[in-house]
């Protein structure tokens, strides 16, 4: 053996060794629900921008809030083009706006107001799309429990094709039997393809709400949803605290108020004060003398319009009526949102109503009628016909169990968005 190959080899061991120590490749890390929530919270551009817009609210409420520039004045006089050389003048001054009435604190408080209103906007986009993303988890979840459950269809199916090729081949049924089996299997496979097909649209939607790779989403366990402990007016209580749209329509509700008592300060017009300095340089004749003297002033001014045709009446009328409007809408918010919560608690009643009945009685008796049926086959007591409405009986109501779940879930999630607030142990 020549050194190269040996040289070779040994480099092919140690390259085999390495990668026999490296662990076995993962699938797509199990993600709770929270974590798909987070990522697509995250990734929204329309919560980035009302982000953006709230700051830029918060830091003109600085700007509101700042006194005017004071005004520099520079004037100069000269009696040379009158004939007058020696008459001349130099004045130079600042002026500055006095705001009266608390009129800056007043202008201040309202883009507060409004900086607080849009943070509160965007707390209510979140609460919305956190709704969306978790309705479509569920969605892509009852998809895939679907999947889950024509697969085991199929499997039924299989196990019900080698026990009618058994007895076919034994002679104990006929070949038309064997030949439903077979079609009943194709049909079940057939289920399974419409099953994988109707979760991929759910998965490229979360992908391009979370950022995630399409592959990359595999949801860790469904929604939790535990028993109501609550009544529904302490519920109506908490969602009138917590509603972000509700606290939005309140910070205009005080911002209308604010307003209305910055027109009738705006009523009263501002002070303007001016301090100057001029100099001036003349000539004094007197029997034909002259005699050249300056002279130095100091001085204040003082203006302010007179509010005798303007008295801000349209602002005033503006103001009130944005305070009526915020009141009404604001009523009107009130009562939605009561309806609202209303609503998601009856549906959640009635969808642990409907669940019971199936987890109680007619999935255990569905699932042992199978099993009874499958034996009975077996053994020659039943046809096969009876077999396969059995399983498609099981399947059809397997299938509206899953539905039943995911009402539940569902009913659950929107009493939650109604609320602004979590009320379930958790979400996986």
């Amino acid at each position: 053996m020549s050194l190269t190959t040996l040289v070779r080899g040994t480099v092919l061991f140690l390259l085999l060794s390495a990668f026999a120590c490296l662990p076995a490749l993962a699938g797509p890390v199990p993600r709770s629900i929270n974590e798909i929530v987070a990522l697509a919270l995250k990734h929204s551009a329309e919560l980035i921008a009302l982000e953006k817009e709230a700051s830029a609210k918060q830091s003109l409420s600085i700007q509101a809030g700042t006194i005017s520039n004071p005004t520099l004045e520079l004037q100069g006089v000269t009696g040379s083009l009158t004939g007058s050389p020696e008459e001349r003048s130099v004045s130079i001054g600042i002026n500055q706006e006095l705001p009266l009435n608390n009129k800056l604190l007043l202008r201040r408080e309202v883009i507060l107001r409004d900086a607080e209103a849009a943070h509160y906007q965007r707390n209510n986009a979140a609460r919305l799309l956190q709704d969306e993303i978790i309705a479509l988890t569920l969605d892509y979840s009852l998809t895939a429990k679907r999947q889950e459950l024509a697969a085991e269809l199929v499997k039924l199916n299989r196990e019900l094709v080698v026990v009618a090729e058994e007895r076919f081949k034994a002679g104990d049924i006929p070949e038309l039997d064997f030949n439903l089996a077979k079609v009943e299997l194709a049909r079940a496979q057939t289920r399974l393809l419409e099953a994988e097909r109707d979760k991929d649209p759910h998965r490229v939607k979360i992908a391009s709400l979370t950022g995630l790779e399409g592959a990359d989403i595999n949801l860790s366990e469904m929604f939790i949803s535990p028993k109501l402990s609550q009544g529904v007016q302490e519920l109506v209580k908490q969602a009138l605290v917590f509603r972000p749209d509700l606290l939005m329509l309140a910070r205009e509700r005080e911002k209308a108020e604010i307003e209305a008592h910055l027109s009738e300060a705006e009523a009263l017009p501002n002070l303007t004060a001016g301090l100057f300095v001029q100099w001036q340089r003349g000539t004094t004749e007197i029997g034909g003398m002259s005699s050249v003297n300056s002279d130095t002033q100091l001085g204040l001014r003082l203006s302010m319009p007179i509010p005798v045709f303007d008295r801000n009446q349209g602002g005033r009328h503006a103001a009130r009526a944005h305070q009526d409007s915020a009141d009404s809408r604001k009523l009107a918010l009130e009562r939605n949102i009561t309806a609202e919560v209303e609503a998601a608690v009856s549906r959640v009643t009635a969808s642990e109503r409907i669940l019971a009945m199936f987890e109680q009685g007619i999935i255990p008796q569905l699932t042992e009628n199978l099993k009874l049926t499958q034996e009975a086959y077996r053994i020659g007591e039943v046809g096969i016909l009876s077999v396969i409405d059995e399983q498609k009986k099981f399947f059809e109501v397997s299938d509206s169990y899953l539905v039943a779940i995911y009402g539940r879930q569902m009913a659950f999630l929107k009493l939650e968005t109604a609320m602004a607030t979590e009320l379930s142990g958790g979400m996986q």
